[in-house]
């Protein structure tokens, strides 16, 4: 009986930790829908659910501020900041162009 007991235990928490992974994989892909890619000298970011995006120096001056799902920024040579507004949260990647 008490084999049986430890096999069903087991069972059980194999299970809740499987559904508890699910969950963490889902709310972790939600915020990942957010890609920032090179084209060039052109930055080019891409999310469904992104509001808007600005892009601005590293001295905290706005260089350029984009509106949409999809945002292209030309950049000349030095390291940036970008902030873009997804889900109603604030995503911020340091960018830098060599």
């Amino acid at each position: 009986m008490k084999r049986f007991g430890m096999k069903v235990s087991f069972v059980v928490l194999t299970v809740v930790s499987l559904l508890a992974g699910v969950n963490i994989a889902d709310a972790a892909r939600n915020k990942d829908n957010f890609t920032v890619r090179f084209r060039e000298n052109t930055l080019v970011v891409t999310s469904t659910q992104m509001e808007e995006a600005r892009l601005y120096s590293m001295q905290g001056k706005l260089l350029q501020k984009e509106r949409g799902n999809f945002v292209e920024f030309e950049l000349d040579r030095g390291t940036y900041r970008l902030y873009a507004k997804v889900n109603g949260e604030t995503v911020t990647r340091r960018v830098e162009l060599r």
